[in-house]
């Protein structure tokens, strides 16, 4: 989905397809577009690739992806 996260202001996100899956998440979209807008703080971890502008204007979250589309991690700051 899109903008998973956003505004996030702590606590933690873990996105990974079901073991049973035939998704093979390094080549494929776990979470859609504009994923943790705004964020402030907290941690993310997805198991697959995020579309396009992908922590935009974070500020202060972790977050571990295997991969964005364009323009990911703009105006971050903090």
């Amino acid at each position: 989905n899109d903008y998973v996260g956003k505004g996030l202001s702590g606590g933690r996100l873990i996105v990974y397809p079901p073991k049973q899956s035939n998704i093979v998440p390094e080549k494929s979209i776990i979470v859609g577009n504009t994923v943790l807008y705004g964020a402030i703080s907290g941690e993310c971890y997805f198991r697959g690739v995020a579309g396009e502008r992908f922590a935009v204007r974070n500020s202060g979250a972790i977050a571990v992806v295997e991969g964005t589309g364009d323009h990911g991690c703009e105006y971050m700051t903090g």
